[in-house]
């Protein structure tokens, strides 16, 4: 079935963001951040166009079928061998990050889709399926599996767990050990396995300062298994946090007055 992703002009209508959610042609939105009853396979949640608000009448096109699987890791192993260093220096500084920082975050550039790859992985490692980021919007490879982003770095005590590649990628550049979860509310099960693999003793889930963001990390913080807290950085999100001068310091700081969650 024929859909249309969110964008900045056309915000979704359940969440009012501009990113990860897409509206049907037969009235339906999927909205990766706001729960409704009819969960999704791709992670997020089905609601009824026309509930929300009056509208035209939509016309029912043929029904959808799934895309062929793809083989993520071949595609993500092409992408990044042809990445070179300028391309990701030029992209590092566009985020406010360092090249490192994105290299760990296992950044390439799919040329076929004019847009910067990362892999969505499952809790062992293994990738799923391909995010992709452009001036257009984000997005994933036609095939994909939604998974978790999972940087190339030594494994801590604490993990952190950000919301999409870039924040996590942020995470990094603070010196932290952190994933990245697909959306808001998603990805607990496979951060289970990972934080069990790696032997992680406590969780701290960072949110964006809004109400899917809060619900969405005490849901999954809640399905890691291990004791939690939420934690939202003083700007829009952790990339912005590192950009205006943020420090890894300043984030444990904050967890002294956080309240921790048991498992």
């Amino acid at each position: 079935m024929s859909y249309t992703r969110v964008t900045k002009l056309n915000p979704c209508p359940v969440c009012k963001k501009p990113d990860w959610c897409r509206v049907f042609a037969d009235g339906w939105v999927e909205c990766m951040r706001v729960q409704s009853d009819r969960p999704a396979k791709s992670g997020g949640f089905l609601h009824c166009q026309r509930q929300l608000s009056p509208g035209p009448a939509v016309a029912v096109k043929p029904r959808w079928t799934p895309p062929p699987p793809i083989n993520a890791t071949k595609l993500h192993r092409g992408w990044w061998t042809s990445t070179d260093d300028g391309m990701r220096d030029a992209f590092a500084r566009e985020l406010g990050l360092s090249v490192a920082a994105l290299v760990a975050a296992n950044a390439a550039w799919a040329a076929p889709y004019s847009a910067w790859a990362f892999p969505m992985c499952d809790g062992h490692g293994n990738i799923l399926g391909i995010r992709l980021r452009n001036a257009q919007g984000k997005f994933a490879v036609r095939g994909s599996k939604q998974g978790i982003f999972i940087p190339n770095v030594p494994p801590q005590k604490t993990l952190f767990v950000c919301e999409g590649p870039t924040d996590t990628a942020a995470a990094v550049e603070l010196g932290l050990f952190a994933v990245g979860r697909p959306n808001c509310c998603c990805g607990g099960s496979d951060i289970k396995v990972f934080a069990r693999r790696h032997q992680c003793q406590r969780v701290v889930m960072v949110s964006d300062n809004d109400k899917p963001g809060l619900d969405g990390a005490c849901k999954v913080g809640a399905e890691i298994g291990l004791p939690f807290a939420v934690v939202v950085p003083p700007a829009k999100d952790l990339r912005e946090f590192v950009r205006l001068g943020g420090t890894r310091a300043m984030i444990e700081n904050s967890l002294n007055n956080t309240v921790w969650h048991q498992p």
